[in-house]
């Protein structure tokens, strides 16, 4: 009775909050284009990407840091990652983006009773976006000459999650935000996300996930390179004059999720019944086959909203391959669309382990995903996870 009125008390607040966030967060066409720091919209890691947004239920481990930090609660002992993203490739323009992350458990052993106590999972991540070399040029030089700039757009990300029980699990993050558009002028800021993530069903293979992003104070660039010489109105001598640039808000966002796992035992937990698995607390990772089917819908303060689909199938922990699909409204109009991704998303994954089962989980982890648009060649983004 205890589990029944919990389930319904969690079904009760999450309703409610998709129902606030949806009615205050609601994409708004009047209001598209009107924030800033857009680069707290990409995703930078390959396991997550290789189905859109469609895992904010289902993410689990470090990449969750990005989705749904909800699921970094997740992580056994210690993630350490790095991400590399080509966008929008074949357009010239050089984008890359490079991405670190560090997890760790923090698991403690009481010495006098033996019992080992776990107070979390604490995170930090590295988000760098750079443009290449771009030419100065000025009103007075037009043709340059005048050396190269790198535009860089970074953010440094603080995570914190937990498992409350064995259905519930949380996390924040803090964000410190910094936009270099030139050598002397420059935009800082800090955003706040949160997370959490409902498991529930015989294996706990029905998973619902909410994440509130992105939400900050306003950011304008300072700086000396906003600065001009010139003649004031009546005088004769020249002044630097600083002109002051406008505030823009940051890209909030709220997802809610959905997911379902359809799990195949092998020889060695197929002719136990039901009851048996569940007395053995058996999971998805324990399957030898999953299929996952997935969905969100993400609404955007400051652009149109998304709904995605996606499916993943996954052979034990060595094998996964994803699919996703991502709509928007008016994305097939030319005229109308402000999206330059066309929609599917595909992704794989490779387990390695480091290690006999027997003695432990360690492994490492390559993924890769591609996302399809509608000029030049697609986003690449590939990862590499080593998890002990």
């Amino acid at each position: 009775m205890n589990k029944t009125y919990k389930t319904l008390i969690i079904f009760a607040l999450i309703g409610m909050l998709a129902a606030l966030s949806v009615n205050v967060y609601a994409g708004n066409r009047d209001r598209s284009g009107q924030s800033g720091a857009q680069h707290l919209l990409i995703d930078p890691w390959a396991r997550s990407t290789g189905w859109g947004t469609a895992g904010v239920a289902e993410i689990r481990g470090l990449e969750a840091m990005y989705s749904n930090i909800g699921g970094m609660s997740f992580v056994n002992k210690t993630e350490l990652a790095f991400s590399r993203t080509q966008y929008l490739v074949g357009s010239g323009a050089g984008i890359n983006i490079n991405t670190f992350a560090l997890a760790q458990a923090l698991k403690f052993k009481n010495k006098e009773t033996g019992r080992q106590r776990d107070f979390g999972v604490l995170g930090v991540s590295f988000f760098t976006m750079g443009f290449g070399d771009i030419i100065k040029t000025t009103e007075a030089q037009p043709e340059g000459n005048m050396g190269t700039f790198s535009p860089k757009l970074n953010y440094l990300g603080i995570h914190y999650a937990k498992r409350f029980n064995d259905y519930i699990y949380g996390g924040v993050s803090l964000k410190i935000i910094t936009e270099t558009g030139s050598d002397d002028a420059r935009a800082t800021g800090w955003a706040i996300d949160a997370g959490v993530q409902y498991l529930t069903g015989p294996y706990k293979n029905f998973k619902i996930g909410l994440t509130l992003k992105n939400i900050g104070t306003p950011m304008s660039y300072k700086g000396d390179g906003l600065a001009v010489r010139g003649v004031a109105n009546g005088l004769d001598w020249e002044q630097t004059l600083q002109s002051r640039s406008a505030a823009y808000e940051l890209p909030t966002m709220f997802v809610l999720g959905l997911s379902y796992d359809f799990l195949i035992w092998g020889k060695e937990y197929k002719d136990m019944t039901k009851e048996e698995r569940q007395d053995e607390l058996l999971t998805r990772d324990d399957a030898a086959h999953r299929i996952t089917l997935a969905g969100s819908f993400t609404a955007n303060a400051f652009s149109r909203d998304i709904f995605t689909l996606g499916i993943e199938y996954a052979f034990g922990q060595y094998f996964m391959v994803r699919g996703g699909y991502n709509f928007e409204t008016g994305m097939f109009n030319v005229e109308k669309r402000t999206t330059w991704y066309t929609g599917p998303a595909l992704g794989a994954t490779v387990g390695i382990p480091l290690q006999k089962k027997e003695k432990g989980n360690a492994k490492i982890y390559l993924d890769y995903s591609y996302r399809f648009t509608t000029q030049w060649r697609g986003n690449h983004a590939v990862s590499l996870k080593l998890a002990l």
